[in-house]
């Protein structure tokens, strides 16, 4: 009998790489599979993970062999932390792993396609078009050229997405308490408070971790420093700003425009699109675009990211990485 069985919870398009180094392990099967037979959830010692299911307590009491967790992600606000630390189960992610990070880009780009689809008004022309309208004159927008881009986090995110920005002729300021004024001007960007990022940006962008600390920085006072003409782009965490006022923001048109990758408390099923307040605005405005998490969306991240953190899991196993086939676990 193997040593170890694994339980995917989002298997489609799973890197088949991953499965592989996972096999050297013991059988891998599915989320679904193993909901079937409880004497499967019983065994399972191994979770590899998405975004797409809370890791709660209630997932744990039905695992109760399991010995450690794999996460694809840098975040881990889908995971309850503190029950897996109770119950002694290990929990291998991505964050921490700057060298490898460094090789990964897609939410730094979204951010980028986010701030052109904000300041041109290209989501607002593709719409003019599909209801059958050519009127451009209406959807002037603003070149990025001359801009002053304010990060919020200049970690490997934030700083990619500087790096982005210079590349496109923007001034770029940044917030960050843990990298020091010299290190940013090394990087072409001037340090700055939170309150005089607000205040000085043209596109304000969200580039921090969630934490216990970060959760709820973003406040109604920041969104009214920032100028009438600006924007605001998150693509981190929901949780990090207020949303009743940033929709307050929007409504008063306090800001140009916003765009968000995430939303707090979100549903991987989408059970918070239909009642969440600013989800409702998006429906019928212009200022606010709304994506469903796209960040790190790309089949060439996700099979990098899988295989990456295959490779930990079988090391914190202390398993060969060496792939190897195995039956279908029946």
């Amino acid at each position: 009998m193997s040593d170890h069985l694994i339980v995917l919870t989002e298997p489609k398009g799973y890197s088949p790489k991953a499965v592989r180094l996972l096999k050297t392990l013991g059988p891998v099967i599915t989320w679904r599979d193993a909901r079937k037979r409880s004497s499967l959830m019983r065994r399972a010692t191994v979770l590899a993970v998405k975004l797409g299911i809370r890791i709660s307590k209630r997932v744990m009491d039905a695992l109760p062999n399991l010995k450690i967790i794999g996460t694809s992600t840098t975040g881990l606000n889908h995971i309850d932390m503190v029950e897996a630390g109770r119950r002694g189960i290990k929990v291998v992610s991505l964050r921490g792993e700057t060298k490898f990070l460094s090789t990964i880009f897609p939410t730094a780009e979204e951010t980028v396609g986010l701030m052109i689809m904000l300041m041109r008004n290209l989501g607002a022309g593709f719409d003019a078009v599909r209801r059958g309208r050519w009127d451009k004159e209406r959807l002037y927008g603003h070149e990025l050229a001359g801009k002053n881009l304010g990060i919020i986090g200049f970690g490997r995110l934030g700083s990619m997405v500087a790096r982005f920005g210079r590349a496109l002729g923007m001034a770029v300021i940044a917030c960050d308490p843990n990298v020091s004024g010299r290190a940013m001007a090394l990087a072409g960007v001037r340090k700055a408070s939170l309150d005089k990022v607000f205040r000085r940006a043209d596109v304000v962008s969200v580039h921090v971790l969630l934490t216990d600390k970060t959760a709820g920085l973003i406040r109604r006072r920041h969104f009214r420093l920032m100028k009438p003409t600006a924007y605001y782009i998150n693509t981190a965490r929901g949780e990090l700003n207020d949303e009743a006022a940033l929709l307050e923001a929007l409504r008063r048109r306090r800001m140009a425009g916003a765009a968000l990758d995430v939303l707090a408390n979100e549903d991987p099923r989408g059970g918070h699109v239909r009642s969440h307040p600013l989800v409702r605005y998006a429906r019928s405005r212009k200022n606010l675009i709304i994506v469903p998490h796209l960040g790190g969306a790309t089949f060439e991240s996700m099979a990098k990211t899988e295989e990456f953190i295959a490779g930990k899991i079988v090391r914190a196993l202390g398993k060969p990485e060496t792939p190897a086939g195995h039956r279908r676990y029946s």
